[in-house]
Protein backbone atom coordinates (compact mmCIF):
# COMPACT_ATOMS: atom_id res chain seq x y z
CA UNK A 1 0.00 0.00 0.00
CA UNK A 2 1.42 3.48 -0.58
CA UNK A 3 2.49 5.63 1.78
CA UNK A 4 0.39 8.94 2.13
CA UNK A 5 1.61 12.33 3.14
CA UNK A 6 0.35 11.83 6.98
CA UNK A 7 2.24 9.16 7.10
CA UNK A 8 5.47 10.32 7.57
CA UNK A 9 4.47 14.58 8.10
CA UNK A 10 6.04 15.75 11.47
CA UNK A 11 2.96 16.80 13.69
CA UNK A 12 3.92 19.21 15.75
CA UNK A 13 4.35 22.10 13.60
CA UNK A 14 6.26 25.02 15.07
CA UNK A 15 4.94 28.37 13.56
CA UNK A 16 6.03 32.11 13.87
CA UNK A 17 3.96 35.58 13.29
CA UNK A 18 4.68 37.98 11.13
CA UNK A 19 6.68 40.79 12.93
CA UNK A 20 9.65 38.04 14.27
CA UNK A 21 12.97 38.95 13.79
CA UNK A 22 15.44 36.83 12.16
CA UNK A 23 17.18 36.41 15.25
CA UNK A 24 14.35 35.28 17.03
CA UNK A 25 13.12 32.72 14.49
CA UNK A 26 17.00 31.04 14.70
CA UNK A 27 16.19 30.96 17.79
CA UNK A 28 13.39 28.88 17.50
CA UNK A 29 14.76 26.91 14.83
CA UNK A 30 17.84 26.29 17.28
CA UNK A 31 15.70 25.48 20.70
CA UNK A 32 13.35 22.95 18.49
CA UNK A 33 16.28 21.59 16.02
CA UNK A 34 13.72 22.06 13.16
CA UNK A 35 14.83 23.77 10.04
CA UNK A 36 11.38 25.51 8.27
CA UNK A 37 9.41 27.91 10.38
CA UNK A 38 5.43 28.65 8.50
CA UNK A 39 4.26 32.38 9.08
CA UNK A 40 1.32 33.48 10.85
CA UNK A 41 -0.24 36.70 10.13
CA UNK A 42 -2.40 38.85 12.45
CA UNK A 43 -5.49 36.30 11.78
CA UNK A 44 -3.28 33.12 12.46
CA UNK A 45 -3.65 32.27 8.18
CA UNK A 46 0.07 30.97 7.05
CA UNK A 47 1.78 33.54 4.56
CA UNK A 48 4.85 31.91 4.44
CA UNK A 49 7.75 29.77 5.27
CA UNK A 50 10.80 30.58 6.72
CA UNK A 51 13.71 28.29 6.33
CA UNK A 52 17.32 27.35 7.84
CA UNK A 53 18.46 28.48 4.21
CA UNK A 54 16.55 31.67 4.06
CA UNK A 55 18.33 32.46 7.24
CA UNK A 56 21.97 31.76 6.21
CA UNK A 57 21.42 33.50 3.10
CA UNK A 58 20.89 36.59 5.36
CA UNK A 59 22.77 36.25 8.17
CA UNK A 60 23.40 39.68 8.41
CA UNK A 61 19.95 40.91 9.00
CA UNK A 62 18.74 39.16 12.25
CA UNK A 63 16.96 42.22 12.84
CA UNK A 64 14.98 42.28 10.10
CA UNK A 65 11.38 40.56 10.33
CA UNK A 66 10.83 37.25 8.99
CA UNK A 67 8.31 38.54 6.46
CA UNK A 68 10.56 40.27 4.71
CA UNK A 69 12.60 37.00 3.65
CA UNK A 70 9.97 34.19 3.85
CA UNK A 71 9.23 31.97 0.84
CA UNK A 72 5.70 32.38 -0.99
CA UNK A 73 3.61 31.32 -2.07
CA UNK A 74 3.12 28.48 0.63
CA UNK A 75 3.05 25.38 -0.86
CA UNK A 76 0.31 22.66 0.18
CA UNK A 77 -0.86 19.18 -0.19
CA UNK A 78 -3.59 17.23 1.62
CA UNK A 79 -3.05 14.76 4.35
CA UNK A 80 -4.20 11.66 2.16
CA UNK A 81 -2.45 12.34 -1.26
CA UNK A 82 0.10 9.51 -1.55
CA UNK A 83 3.93 10.77 -0.89
CA UNK A 84 5.05 10.53 -4.11
CA UNK A 85 2.65 13.12 -5.02
CA UNK A 86 4.76 15.22 -2.43
CA UNK A 87 8.24 14.76 -3.63
CA UNK A 88 7.51 15.51 -6.85
CA UNK A 89 7.03 18.30 -5.76
CA UNK A 90 9.21 19.46 -3.99
CA UNK A 91 11.68 18.12 -7.14
CA UNK A 92 10.12 20.10 -9.20
CA UNK A 93 9.85 23.40 -7.49
CA UNK A 94 13.45 22.48 -5.70
CA UNK A 95 12.15 22.78 -2.13
CA UNK A 96 12.74 21.62 1.18
CA UNK A 97 9.22 21.11 2.63
CA UNK A 98 5.52 20.81 2.05
CA UNK A 99 3.06 22.02 4.51
CA UNK A 100 -0.09 19.55 5.01
CA UNK A 101 -3.74 20.48 5.31
CA UNK A 102 -6.60 18.43 6.44
CA UNK A 103 -10.23 18.22 4.67
CA UNK A 104 -10.62 22.01 6.16
CA UNK A 105 -7.59 23.68 4.92
CA UNK A 106 -6.03 23.82 8.23
CA UNK A 107 -2.78 22.83 9.09
CA UNK A 108 -2.02 19.42 10.28
CA UNK A 109 2.05 18.34 9.30
CA UNK A 110 4.51 19.44 7.51
CA UNK A 111 6.85 16.86 5.15
CA UNK A 112 10.28 17.57 4.83
CA UNK A 113 13.02 16.16 3.14
CA UNK A 114 14.33 15.05 7.17
CA UNK A 115 10.94 13.19 6.87
CA UNK A 116 12.05 11.63 3.83
CA UNK A 117 15.54 10.45 4.58
CA UNK A 118 14.10 8.87 7.85
CA UNK A 119 11.46 6.89 5.60
CA UNK A 120 14.80 5.93 3.30
CA UNK A 121 16.70 4.77 5.77
CA UNK A 122 13.97 2.61 7.40
CA UNK A 123 13.04 1.18 3.94
CA UNK A 124 16.77 0.41 3.61
CA UNK A 125 16.80 -1.59 7.06
CA UNK A 126 13.99 -3.91 5.29
CA UNK A 127 15.50 -4.21 1.90
CA UNK A 128 17.51 -7.60 1.24
CA UNK A 129 20.92 -6.73 0.19
CA UNK A 130 19.94 -8.17 -3.30
CA UNK A 131 17.17 -5.74 -3.52
CA UNK A 132 18.21 -2.33 -5.13
CA UNK A 133 16.69 1.35 -4.45
CA UNK A 134 16.13 1.10 -8.01
CA UNK A 135 13.69 -1.89 -7.37
CA UNK A 136 12.42 -0.70 -4.43
CA UNK A 137 11.25 2.18 -5.63
CA UNK A 138 10.19 1.63 -8.80
CA UNK A 139 12.74 3.71 -10.61
CA UNK A 140 14.32 3.41 -14.03
CA UNK A 141 17.89 3.75 -12.18
CA UNK A 142 19.92 5.62 -9.39
CA UNK A 143 20.97 8.26 -11.86
CA UNK A 144 17.57 9.40 -11.70
CA UNK A 145 17.40 9.61 -8.29
CA UNK A 146 20.88 11.51 -8.26
CA UNK A 147 20.24 13.50 -11.13
CA UNK A 148 16.70 14.76 -9.30
CA UNK A 149 18.00 15.50 -5.88
CA UNK A 150 21.28 17.35 -7.79
CA UNK A 151 18.76 19.62 -9.54
CA UNK A 152 16.58 20.51 -6.31
CA UNK A 153 19.93 21.85 -5.18
CA UNK A 154 19.18 19.96 -1.21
Amino acid sequence: MAKLARDVMSNNVITVSVGTTLADARQVMERNQIRHLPVLDTDEQIVGVLSQRDLLKNANSYHSRVEDFMSRPVVWMAHDLPLHSAIEKMLDLKISSILVGDEENQLIGIVTTDDLLRLLAQSLDKVPRKQTLSTLFDIESLDEIAYKISQTGI
